[in-house]
């Protein structure tokens, strides 16, 4: 069999696999179940991607590194720094120096932090490290080729690994807004009744969803793997990047415990905040909300999803079925062991949204602003009623306005010709 042959069988089967995943049942809440199995497919891509430097480590007295030694290092890691409050990278590789899954060198050191940072953001997803593209005194932020401005997010993608004595939460900030919290001036509870609700900007899903972005304001949608990312909007580049694995979200807010909230600080810092285990898990809430505006409230931004969804998909990455369900599905039944989102005809981003208001609200406020300025656009929008229903109406009598003009020429023309 041909190449050609097999990479068109190779994509066939892709595009099946996807459309599979799409069609949701709807008929049975039991259709709704956490699948970590694009987890295991996600790691063995990242660990093909290792340099050779940390390949060959020694790791639980093995090297090069393979599979077996990587699962102990992560399950040594997590148990340790769920332990521990503000953790260090120092910290965490002086234990397992002293459980012998790391040994003793000096050499070594570096390349040792660097692996345990890349096993950090493997299993908070908050961020990738970037492998194989500066020196292991450094640790650094993968910036994908198509991701061109700064956003919302990064201050920096390379930071000095001296940094690696200072709690995980510090390390994290020192990169930029990687893990957003509530804004200063917001309580921590947001109520109706409060004065600041007077300010509240309601966000309808008729308004503020993934059709109009991209038909209005030509925004292109980019899968991606950080959490960090989500909601980030390029003004320049008219991009938006979406966390593409939902179930990851789920599994924190189920277990209540994982890697991620060992990036937490416990302690208030009113001029610089920082998030706390609950500003976490209200952010991964958040993000599972975010995919139920954007797309699943909305009939043609469920269809835009399902394009977005096929093209991006078939460039090879891990499907999570999670996924499509929450951008697809009209309505989510409740399930006792997982913390679905729960629709709203309105929404408040600072009631909603209080760890992403910011990023929530430049959507909003962007599509706002966007006034019709074609014909095409006037078809497409309908977020003004009166606008919308004037211009087929304009449309409407002026082409019959125009029939009728048409038919008296027609008939004038014949009365000359006859007589």
């Amino acid at each position: 069999m041909s190449k050609i042959t097999l990479a068109k069988t190779f994509v066939v089967s892709r595009r099946k696999e996807i459309r599979a995943m799409i069609r949701i049942r709807t008929s049975r809440t039991t259709d709704i179940a956490l699948n970590m199995s694009w987890y295991d497919e996600w790691l063995s891509q990242q660990l093909e991607n290792l340099p050779p430097l940390l390949q060959h480590l020694t790791v639980a007295g093995e090297s090069p590194v393979a599979k077996p030694q990587i699962d102990r290092l992560i399950s040594a890691i997590e148990e340790f720094i769920l332990q521990e409050d503000g953790p260090t990278i120092d910290e965490i590789r002086k234990h397992l120096q002293n459980t012998e899954i790391f040994e003793r060198s000096e050499e070594n050191l570096p390349a040792q932090n660097v692996l345990i940072f890349t096993i950090l953001g493997w299993r908070s997803m908050i961020y990738q490290a970037s492998l194989n593209t500066c020196s292991p005194h450094y640790f650094e932020i993968h910036q994908a080729s198509d991701q061109l401005g700064p956003g919302l997010v990064f201050d920096t993608y390379r930071m000095d690994s001296f940094i690696s004595n200072r709690p995980l939460w510090v390390l994290m900030k020192a990169f930029g807004n990687t893990l957003p919290t509530r804004a200063l001036n917001e309580p921590t509870l947001a109520s109706e009744s409060g004065k600041s609700a007077l300010n509240w900007v309601p966000l309808y899903p008729a308004d503020t969803n993934a059709y109009l972005l991209t038909a209005l304001l030509g925004v292109r949608i980019r899968w991606v793997d950080m959490l960090a990312l989500h909601l980030d909007y390029d003004k320049s580049t008219r991009t938006l990047s979406l966390f593409r694995y939902p179930s990851f979200c789920l599994q924190m807010l189920s277990s209540e415990k994982g890697a991620i909230y060992s990036f937490a600080c416990n302690a208030r810092h009113d001029v610089d905040p920082r998030a706390d285990k609950e500003e976490i898990a209200h952010l991964l809430g958040e993000v599972l909300l975010s995919y139920r505006l954007l797309f699943a409230q909305s009939a043609k931004s469920r269809r835009i999803f399902r394009q977005s969804f096929r093209l991006h998909s078939e460039e090879g990455y891990p499907i999570d079925s999670m996924l499509p369900l929450l951008c697809t599905r009209k309505q989510l039944p409740p399930v006792d062991d997982l913390s679905l989102p729960v629709d709203k005809l309105v929404y408040f981003a600072s009631q909603d949204f209080p760890i992403l208001q910011q990023r929530i609200e430049i959507i909003a406020k962007e599509l706002k602003d966007k006034k019709p300025t074609s014909i095409a656009d006037l078809i497409r929008d309908r977020r003004d009623t009166l606008q919308f229903l004037t211009f087929w109406l304009v449309l409407i009598f002026g082409g019959i306005g125009t029939l009728l003009s048409l038919i008296q020429v027609l008939l004038q023309a014949v009365q000359l010709i006859q007589s």
